[in-house]
């Protein structure tokens, strides 16, 4: 338990607002954005990852197989949906959730041209 600034009421530490005056609680707002910084990045970074390995992919211009084209599928469809996942959770690194979104389909889609 903390005191508000405002009033001096006893609140919860994740208490976003005092119960009695409303003021907005600094503890609070101070382990939401660290909860969320720590949090969310993993996916915005794993999204680019796996995007740019399926848009290298399609680079080749040999012949491909049928496992080839099942693993650029695969990692194409990891990195959309990580990517999804990323632009939900976290706010900060939206722009390379959105890179690894865009590259992940470029892979998907050559791999269902093949």
């Amino acid at each position: 338990m903390v005191h508000c600034t405002g009033c001096g009421t006893q609140v919860h530490e994740s208490a976003p607002y005092c119960p009695r005056c409303g003021k907005p609680q600094l503890a609070a707002q101070r382990s939401q954005k660290a909860i969320e910084t720590s949090s969310g990045s993993w996916a915005p970074v794993t999204s680019l990852v796996l995007g740019v390995l399926s848009a290298l992919t399609t680079l080749d211009d040999s012949e491909w197989d049928k496992n080839i084209i099942v693993g650029l599928a695969m990692f194409s469809i990891a990195g959309l949906t990580i990517g999804v996942v990323g632009l939900n959770i976290t706010k900060k690194w939206r722009g390379m959730s959105i890179a690894g979104i865009v590259l992940s389909a470029i892979g998907l889609l050559v791999s269902l041209s093949q």
